[in-house]
């Protein structure tokens, strides 16, 4: 039997990037509960390095009121499916112009299940051709520029990069010798 049995579910709100769910349920102890749950796809994040530097990108983010630094990454909405390493090349040459000659899959994470099940493929990215960005309306603003690597470690250290998923990623790329 699973800790917690759903009894009833009922949709609260969707767009065409998330879906809103409330969950009746019922615990293994026989209390009931409500649970609130974010569907949303999985999506990549690039950890794009070259000769120790690394590529970013810097967003205003509407939900802080501030901009961001961050690693490229996104989903493909309208796709949920796609194959991620098709995303993941999707992702970088949208956002940063860089065209990944080598990709390599690093690993893959959970993005906050207390809440969702969303997870993020995280790539590494090397030897690159030059293009240009070819942002989505969502980004306007998003510039991308080049950092060596032990900055962006200090920026971390110093809270000044938050996104846990671009510090994630970066730990793990990190944590398997790659930079």
């Amino acid at each position: 039997m699973s800790e917690i049995k759903t009894l009833s579910s009922q949709e609260i709100y969707c767009n065409q990037w998330m879906r809103l769910k409330e969950d009746r349920i019922e615990r293994a102890d026989g209390s009931h509960g409500v649970y609130s749950v974010i569907e949303k796809p999985d999506f990549a994040v690039i950890v794009p390095v070259s000769e120790g530097y690394i590529w970013v990108v810097e967003q205003y983010r509407y939900p802080l009121g501030a901009r961001t630094i961050e690693l490229p990454q996104g989903s493909w909405e309208l796709d949920p499916h796609a194959d991620p390493i098709a995303v993941a090349r999707g992702e970088l040459a949208e956002e940063t112009g860089l065209l990944a000659q080598k990709m390599e899959q690093i690993g893959y994470q959970k993005l906050a299940q207390g809440y969702s099940s969303q997870g993020y493929h995280i790539w590494l990215a090397t030897d690159f051709v030059s293009s240009t960005q070819q942002l989505d309306a969502e980004e306007v603003g998003l510039t991308c520029r080049q950092m060596p690597v032990a900055e962006f470690e200090t920026l971390i250290a110093e809270g000044k990069i938050s996104d846990a998923t671009s510090v994630t990623a970066f730990l793990l790329v990190k944590l398997k010798g790659f930079v």
